[in-house]
């Protein structure tokens, strides 16, 4: 949906011709390309090839237009009265006639669309969508009666706006010139400059919900989900004049699918389209034409997957391969138990601050701020073991990588905890080797916002996703599909680390800025850490962080939150991955207890449950010890809090195989 000058006043047009009794406004009194776009967006419709009328939700839209040019474009203040609604109006703005509007301005777009939808989920307007929505009457700014705080929440214009987005039925029309363009674009994210197309065919494609630009000011674009699907069914079918995929075209070809059966003519039109072959079979094109067809039907998806890494996890990774490779090759005792990555990871850190302190020489001040104080105190430390413990944490770094599924803790023959790669394990490696840095959450979500209906990542993450090689200058690098498929198929395992659990508490379930999180913490901790936390917190599908600025947590972080509750304050890593597969492993084997909110398990049990587990002994007994003082495991049960943490880990994953549209070939 996108409304500019030239559709508010075909609207109001449209409007003012069925107010006034006549049976329809005659197309040559409208800009025909205007009016395709507005019928494209389900706002308008032709009532026969030359007449034409409002959709019932163009005329909604229509009438909450007239409403907001009543207001002014002036800002105006409302107290309401004392038994008013929960909050007390104090600032608000409505908007020019549409003849007034500055050439190209935007009153909604998809970028709009995102802004509301966030503000909705939030409860409130995030900072970088205040500005945006109060200048279109879309957003107010309230004071809440109970709590006395002043925010910026979605004015009733804005909420209407947003449920006649929902409502519309947008259309699915290309013909052979459009396709030409969709063949030629970029599949995004990318400058919005690299759209080369004439506005038409932009305003079309957005009309359709093909394309989306980012918040706040439209400067990236991307193909959606639906986008992605008929780009890749174009890249190879929809040939041929006049229209070549449209709702008509997809039916005929799902019905010929189902069936087996179609016209002589019918076949024939879609054998020439490229979707069906010679013999009768469906080819990729028609394959993802079906596609298109399931998404433009409603079968986005809701959520958005990411994942991160940190460039010194990575090198963990490559020491447990080398060390098995050690162990294979030369010394058996060199497998990669705690003590042995830990002497390894040692001499690894040394001999890296000495080649930084040699590189840089007294010109510390020129060095990367992040390995800056930790190079100083390498240059004054004594005992360099002390000096390796204090700064890195190999253990919250084997922790954090089993939860995202890419090393397990195993035993060996003799007992002895180790730690494998997984297969995803090694791909990330793998990747690393070519290129070593942090790969954090909202640059993977530059790519994987994309997969939903009508979204496109924010500028700011474009951006973070291009300096981390991401992000070519208009599509993800193989490296980029690579991280977005992990995002969407990795198995999350819960954990927080002592940092991560503290910015977790300090985010509610909604109503608070990215910016206000670190202002809360900012005396507790870097402004580092706390965006590391955050990075790991959305990763794991605990926060989301949203276009505007806002953070919210996602169901499984509300699950995790009620399982927290009765964590004694200060417990170090209540949750991980060890504890949880240990909740697992008691969960299989004791026998649920539905009014109780517990499973109970009998003592015989445990030695059952130590083998489901798979964790060394000690390992198993030192998590069921942590398990019970974090409240997670009583005597002989696990209570309502493991049941949580349990209920949270399946809200970290996708419910149904997730598959993306932009994999690797």
């Amino acid at each position: 949906m996108v409304i500019k000058k030239q559709h508010a006043v075909a609207l109001e047009r449209l409007l003012a011709d069925e107010e006034a009794n006549k049976p329809y406004t005659p197309l040559e009194e409208v800009d025909e390309p205007t009016f395709v776009e507005l019928e494209l967006a389900g706002l308008a419709r032709f009532s026969t090839p030359v007449r034409l009328v409002p959709t019932y939700l163009g005329r909604e839209l229509a009438l909450l237009l007239r409403e907001l040019y009543r207001q002014g474009p002036a800002a105006w203040s409302e107290v309401e009265d004392e038994a008013g609604g929960e909050y007390v109006v104090l600032e608000g703005h409505g908007l020019d006639e549409p003849e007034a509007w500055p050439e190209g301005w935007r009153w909604v777009g998809s970028e709009v669309i995102a802004m509301l939808e966030a503000a909705e989920r939030a409860g409130r307007v995030g900072p970088l969508a205040v500005e945006v929505l109060m200048a279109r009457g879309l957003a107010v700014r309230v004071r809440d009666r109970e709590t006395k705080k002043e925010y910026v929440t979605l004015s009733d214009a804005g909420r209407r706006v947003l449920e006649i987005y929902r409502a519309a039925e947008p259309g699915l029309e290309i013909d052979a010139a459009l396709a030409e363009a969709v063949r030629k674009l970029p599949l995004g994210p990318a400058p919005a400059s690299e759209l080369p197309t004439p506005a038409h065919d932009e305003h079309r494609l957005e009309a359709m919900r093909i394309i989306a630009y980012s918040v706040p000011s439209s400067d990236v674009f991307a193909f959606t989900a639906l986008g992605q699907a008929v780009k890749k069914a174009l890249a190879t079918g929809g040939w041929g004049e006049g229209d070549v995929l449209t709702s008509d075209i997809l039916w005929a070809l799902a019905d010929y699918v189902d069936t087996g059966e179609a016209t002589e003519a019918g076949l024939a039109t879609l054998q020439a389209l490229g979707y069906v072959g010679p013999a009768g079979e469906l080819l990729p094109a028609g394959e993802w034409a079906l596609e298109a067809l399931r998404l433009w039907q409603g079968g986005v998806r809701a959520e958005v997957w990411s994942f991160a890494i940190e460039a010194e996890e990575a090198e963990v990774l490559d020491q447990i391969q080398a060390q098995w490779q050690k162990a294979s090759e030369t010394n058996p005792e060199e497998r990669p138990t705690f003590e042995v990555l830990r002497r390894a990871m040692i001499d690894r850190k040394v001999a890296e601050y000495k080649a930084l302190l040699e590189k840089y020489g007294r010109k510390l001040d020129e060095m990367p701020q992040k390995f800056r104080l930790i190079a100083e105190r390498f240059q004054s430390a004594k005992d360099l073991a002390r000096w390796y413990d204090e700064n890195f944490d190999l253990r919250e770094a084997l922790l954090s990588l089993e939860s995202f599924g890419l090393i397990e803790t195993g035993e060996d023959e003799k007992g002895k905890e180790v730690f494998y790669l997984t297969e995803w394990g090694e791909l990330v490696l793998d990747d690393q080797k070519q290129q070593r840095r942090d790969v954090s959450a909202t640059a993977v979500k530059a790519i994987t916002m994309t997969r939903r209906s009508f979204s496109a990542p924010g500028y700011a993450w474009w951006n973070e996703a291009r300096e981390q090689g991401l992000v070519g200058s208009a599509e993800p690098t193989r490296s980029g599909l690579f991280y977005a498929q992990l995002a969407e198929h990795v198995e999350r395992l819960p954990h927080l680390s002592r940092y991560e659990l503290m910015v977790f508490h300090a985010i509610p379930a909604r109503g608070l800025s990215e910016e206000e999180v670190y202002a809360a913490l900012e005396k507790k901790l870097d402004r580092e850490r706390i965006r590391w936390a955050l990075e790991k917190l959305e990763a794991r599908h605990l926060i989301d962080r949203l276009p505007d600025g806002n953070v919210v947590e996602t169901e499984a972080g509300e699950l995790l939150d009620r399982a927290l509750a009765g964590v004694p304050e200060g417990f170090g890593n209540p949750v991980n991955p060890i504890v949880f597969r240990l909740i697992e492993a008691l969960r299989a084997v004791g026998g649920l207890y539905v009014k109780e909110k517990r499973v109970r398990i009998l003592p015989r049990n445990l030695e059952e449950a130590l083998e489901y587990s798979g964790l060394p002994k000690d390992v198993f007994d030192n998590a069921l010890e942590a398990a019970r003082v974090a409240g997670f495991v009583g005597r002989n049960s696990v209570n309502e809090a493991g049941l949580l943490l349990l209920e949270a880990a399946e809200k970290m994953n996708p419910g149904e195989d997730v598959h993306g549209l932009m994999e690797l070939e």
